[in-house]
């Protein structure tokens, strides 16, 4: 005898609802096949995760379409590179005695070596670029002469442009999520309201024999599997 399976995916979910729905009106007549609060409630929530699942869609393909892209990762290896620069050139005018090492600390790098960090992290590239716009900002204040080629003003331009694509992508990596929250708390709501569309419809095909009643049903939606050993002892019977 076959038996019933939830569907797994989200599509499955919304094409069993959907047949369940679409076929309790036929030619414009309600087929009473489901009770009517059944039939409302598995329409409503139909098109509440027909929609949520299509939104949560939306966000992954356009996430997928700004990463990687070239213009971002042009922005973010022209912001790489002038902070790279930046921090060697300050620490080379250091290590020629052109300035103090103590001032090393204004630009959060420890004044004990010649040491700089290692930028790979989209994070650290903000992180260091902000590092050195105070502390050069302050190592001016006190006088100090500016660094030149880059300087901290083209180091900004360049790091802010990439802040703000990076910003965006962050964002939408939360849009992303909020949408896959949203679609995750709805599918215990949909197998629920499935199991009890399935449960009707077969109520109300249970006068028919097995397999026309199965045939009834799976129009509905329903999803009927074979047991594997049923499947080799049918199959054995057959030969």
């Amino acid at each position: 005898m076959p038996y019933r399976r939830l569907p797994n995916t989200d599509q499955a979910r919304i094409r069993t609802l959907k047949s369940a729905v679409d076929n309790c009106v036929q030619g414009g007549i309600y087929t009473n096949t489901l009770k009517h609060n059944t039939y409302f409630t598995a329409k409503n929530i139909l098109e509440k995760f027909t929609r949520e699942v299509s939104t949560y869609k939306k966000c992954v393909n356009e996430q997928a379409s700004k990463r990687g892209n070239a213009k971002y990762e042009a922005a973010l290896k022209s912001a790489r590179m002038y902070v790279t620069h930046f921090l060697q050139v300050f620490s080379m005018a250091v290590m020629r005695g052109e300035i103090s090492r103590d001032k090393r600390a204004y630009y959060g790098l420890s004044v004990e070596d010649d040491s700089l960090p290692t930028i790979t992290l989209e994070s650290a590239i903000l992180e260091w670029s902000d590092k050195i716009v105070e502390g050069e900002r302050k190592r001016q204040s006190e006088g100090g002469i500016p660094i030149y080629n880059p300087t901290m003003g083209r180091v900004s331009v360049v790091c802010d442009l990439f802040r703000e694509m990076h910003d965006k992508q962050q964002q939408l990596g939360q849009r992303t999520a909020e949408a896959l929250s949203r679609v995750a708390a709805l599918r215990a709501e949909c197998d629920e309201i499935i199991l009890k569309v399935w449960q009707e419809i077969e109520e109300s095909f249970a006068s028919l024999d097995s397999e026309e009643r199965i045939k009834k049903c799976s129009q509905y939606g329903i999803i009927y599997y074979t047991r594997p050993d049923r499947k080799k002892k049918s199959e054995k019977e057959h030969e």
